[in-house]
């Protein structure tokens, strides 16, 4: 299997065996791109903002990125987030819809439901795909032996979990079914909705998730395919503690083994609230939630930083995808049925857990 060296700006450099993604887009296709010498591939973003900043993971494919309106009969992609009559797509250009918003809360309206190529945004299956974070396995030479954690660390949590949080009413109810938990174990809640304050953007709140908390409530605001956001990939994995998740298998293609717990994986509140707790008391089979550590990373892509942890997504894929020759036929075949009508019912899943069996 080839490995690829990821040398990313003031971070230490890593090799990468593989991806996790549900997407058949393999490694080596993302990391490569088909440039021809002395040609530029352009990409137009209509009304979806960005700049060239968003092409730094790849300057060596030699795609330019403009906001130009008077240039769309050159761009071989052009972005949109939302619906523009005076948008007239040439038959040569993909359509790349942009959002990272869950379908419950955005959507646009197009003339035809054939109109968009490929998402950019949490979606894997697609192209441009560009989650908030991924999991990257390891090349055999950046693989971890020993301890990968701090035992010290680990023996001095106290708290039961964290939430910093502050979209209170939403389609996935999460705020209910975390009322039921706190029931059975001690959850401390920050920011608009709740008692505690954390200051965002102070790192000691990112300290007090190592050293205080056993896990970090990461619950998203609706259930949706792939939806999936910084709440998992920052705090969630960027710190010491074991994440808490809605559903299984929404993040278990892209997360590593055994790193997280889900609420369906409980026939009630109680019985969650009851194997957290003996997690608490019991350091040793709490660490063993980190031995992913040994062979796989984590990564965030804050969107503020852009360099190689990139390439493999998003805009760089765009500018890949527009350097293939042929040129690769994607399409969307059908938008309501890929956008509207991949979320779980308001409440569904929080409403099927009883509190007790």
């Amino acid at each position: 299997m080839k490995v690829f060296n990821f040398n990313p700006v003031g971070k230490e450099p890593f090799d990468v065996e593989q991806i996790l993604t549900s997407s058949d887009i393999k490694l080596e296709e993302r990391m490569t791109a088909n440039v021809k010498k002395g040609e530029k591939r352009i990409i137009l973003s209509w009304n979806a903002g960005h700049s060239d900043a968003n092409l730094q993971g790849c300057p060596d494919w030699n795609c330019e990125f403009t906001q130009v309106r008077s240039r769309a009969s050159e761009a071989d992609a052009v972005l949109i987030a939302h619906n523009d009559p005076d948008f007239k797509p040439t038959s040569n250009q993909y359509v790349v819809y942009f959002s990272q918003e869950s379908p419950a809360n955005s959507g646009i309206q197009l003339p035809r439901p054939d109109f968009i190529n490929m998402t950019l945004g949490f979606r894997h299956d697609t192209p441009a795909g560009s989650p908030y974070g991924y999991t990257v396995k390891l090349g055999p030479k950046s693989r971890k032996t020993g301890k990968v954690i701090e035992e010290k660390m680990v023996e001095g949590k106290s708290k039961g979990g964290a939430w910093f949080v502050s979209h209170c009413q939403t389609n996935s109810k999460r705020e209910e079914f975390v009322r039921k938990l706190e029931k059975y174990v001690p959850i401390d809640t920050y920011g608009g909705c709740g008692p505690k304050k954390c200051q965002r953007g102070d790192k000691k709140c990112d300290t007090m998730l190592d050293t205080d908390y056993h896990f970090y409530v990461t619950f998203e605001n609706s259930i949706c395919q792939d939806y999936v956001t910084e709440k998992l990939w920052k705090s969630g994995y960027q710190n010491t503690i074991i994440p808490l998740v809605l559903k299984r298998k929404l993040v278990e293609p892209f997360v590593p083994p055994n790193s997280f717990i889900a609420i369906d994986d409980f026939k009630s509140v109680k019985e969650m609230g009851d194997y957290l707790n003996y997690l608490m008391n019991n350091k040793t089979a709490y660490m063993e939630y980190f031995d992913w550590r040994r062979d796989y990373k984590v990564v965030f892509l804050d969107g503020s930083h852009h360099d190689v942890l990139e390439r493999p997504w998003g805009f760089c894929q765009v500018c890949r995808m527009a350097w293939t020759d042929p040129r690769q036929r994607v399409m969307i075949p059908n938008w309501d049925v890929y956008w509207k009508q991949t979320c779980e019912r308001d409440g569904e899943l929080v409403d099927s857990i009883p509190e007790v069996d």
